[in-house]
C-alpha cells in the first residue's frame, strides 16, 4: 500500500472514530439525563418499567462504546503500528562503520551498492540500506535473507 492510500484510509478511520466519539457522548448525555430524572424523583425508581429502562440503557451505551469506539479504535493503531513499525525498529538498527566490509556488498533488496550511512545491520547479521530494509519489512516482518522475525507479530 502506498503513502497515499495509507494516509486517505487513516484519514477516513480517524473521522469515524471522532464520528463514533460524539454519537458515545450524546447517549452518555442521554443516560445522565436519564439517571437525573431518577435522583430528582426517587419514587420513579420504585416502578419496575424504569428501572428496566435503566438497566437497557447502560447496557446499550457499553455496546455502543464497544461498536463506534473501540472497535473502529483498534483498528486504526493497528494500522499505524503496522505501518510506522518498520520504521521505528529499522532507525534503532545499528549503522555500520565506514570500514566496515559488509559494505563493499550489494543490498539484497535493491541490488545496488551500500554506504555507511544508510546501511542498517539487523539483529540477525544481514545489512540493508535502511529504506530498503523499511519497504521490506511493511509487506514481510521477516528479514529478506534468513527469515528471521525482525518486527514483532500483530
Amino acid at each position: 500500500m502506498n503513502d497515499r492510500t495509507f494516509v486517505a484510509q487513516t484519514v477516513a478511520e480517524s473521522l469515524r472514530v471522532c464520528f463514533g466519539l460524539y454519537i458515545v457522548i450524546d447517549i452518555i448525555t442521554t443516560d445522565a439525563q436519564m439517571l437525573q430524572l431518577i435522583v430528582r424523583h426517587p419514587h420513579l425508581l420504585l416502578r419496575a418499567p424504569i428501572v428496566g429502562q435503566c438497566i437497557c440503557l447502560l447496557i446499550q451505551t457499553f455496546a455502543h462504546t464497544c461498536y463506534l469506539l473501540v472497535g473502529p479504535l483498534v483498528l486504526l493503531l493497528a494500522a499505524l503500528e503496522q505501518h510506522y513499525a518498520a520504521t521505528v525498529r529499522v532507525r534503532r538498527m545499528a549503522k555500520l562503520p565506514a570500514d566496515d566490509q559488509r559494505l563493499e556488498d550489494a543490498c539484497s533488496v535493491c541490488l545496488t551498492s551500500m554506504d555507511a550511512d544508510s546501511a542498517r545491520l539487523t539483529p540477525c547479521g544481514h545489512t540493508f540500506h535502511a529504506k530498503c530494509l523499511e519497504l521490506s519489512l511493511r509487506v514481510l516482518r521477516d528479514c529478506p535473507i534468513c527469515r528471521q522475525p525482525i518486527l514483532p507479530t500483530v
